[in-house]
C-alpha cells in the first residue's frame, strides 16, 4: 500500500502526561516553550496534512478546539483530519470552520447518515473507511490517493497507539518538559491496550536530542 510519510509526536511531562488526570482538556500549550510552540506551527506547515482523534477534539468546549491551523509562523494550512468513527463531533467545532483550512472527517460505516449529511452541508469532506471504526491503512492510502505525501500525527493518546500497532509510523518526537503532574488516571502520549512483550513493541533510533528552553527535544527513527 502507497501511503504518507507518518511523523507523530507529543509534548508532555517528565512523567509522561499530557493532560490532568481529569482530562478536561487543559493541555500544556500554555506551558509549552514559545519556540516549541513555533517550532509545532513550522511543522504544520511542512506537511500536508495533520491529524488528531475524536477524543482529542471533545476534551475542549466547542469553540476551543484545536485549530491545526499555521499561526505563528509564515507557512499554509494543511489539510486537518479527525479520526471520528460514529461522526459524534459536534457541529459547532472550531476545527469545522472551513474558511480557515479544508477539514476531512473520517467515519465509518456505523455512522449516523444524518451526522454525515449535516457535516456535509458545512463544507467538510466526510469519507467512510471501515465497518465499525475507522480502518486507517485505508485512509492513508486514500488520503496518499488525493495527494498527501507528509502527515502530522498529534494526538491523542488512542491515535497514537493506533498508528503505533499497525506499525504505521516512520519518525517520531517527543518534547518533555520540566514539570510533574502525576495521576493514575491521567492521559499519557501513547495509551491503548499496549503491547504484551519487548518483541512486539516498536522500536526506535534516537536521531537527535536538544534542550530547547528548559524543555527536552527527543527526535526518533522507527525501526522496521
Amino acid at each position: 500500500m502507497q501511503r504518507p510519510y507518518v511523523i507523530m509526536g507529543g509534548y508532555m511531562s517528565v512523567d509522561g502526561k499530557i493532560a490532568p488526570a481529569d482530562r478536561n482538556g487543559l493541555k500544556f500549550t500554555p506551558y509549552l516553550s514559545k519556540v516549541l510552540r513555533e517550532r509545532l506551527h513550522q511543522l504544520r506547515a511542512s506537511v500536508d496534512a495533520v491529524l488528531i482523534g475524536i477524543n482529542t477534539v471533545m476534551a475542549y468546549p466547542s469553540r476551543e478546539t484545536p485549530r491545526l491551523t499555521v499561526r505563528l509562523v509564515q507557512g499554509r494550512n494543511p489539510l486537518r483530519v479527525v479520526l471520528d468513527s460514529h461522526a459524534r463531533i459536534p457541529l459547532d467545532a472550531a476545527i469545522l470552520d472551513v474558511r480557515e483550512a479544508p477539514t476531512l472527517i473520517a467515519v465509518s460505516e456505523a455512522a449516523p447518515p444524518e451526522r454525515v449529511r449535516a457535516l456535509e452541508e458545512r463544507g467538510v469532506e466526510v469519507v467512510r473507511c471501515g465497518e465499525r471504526r475507522v480502518d486507517i491503512r485505508r485512509l492513508l492510502g486514500l488520503l496518499y490517493e488525493r495527494g498527501v505525501r507528509r502527515l502530522l500525527v498529534e494526538g491523542g493518546g488512542e491515535v497514537r497507539w493506533s498508528f503505533l500497532k499497525e506499525r504505521l509510523v516512520d519518525e517520531l518526537f517527543v518534547w518533555i518538559m520540566p514539570a510533574i503532574w502525576g495521576g493514575a488516571s491521567a492521559p499519557t502520549l501513547v495509551e491503548g491496550e499496549g503491547f504484551l512483550t519487548g518483541d512486539e513493541a516498536v522500536h526506535l533510533e534516537l536521531v537527535r536530542t536538544e534542550v530547547v528552553d528548559r524543555h527536552v527535544v527527543l527526535e526518533f527513527r522507527v525501526l522496521r
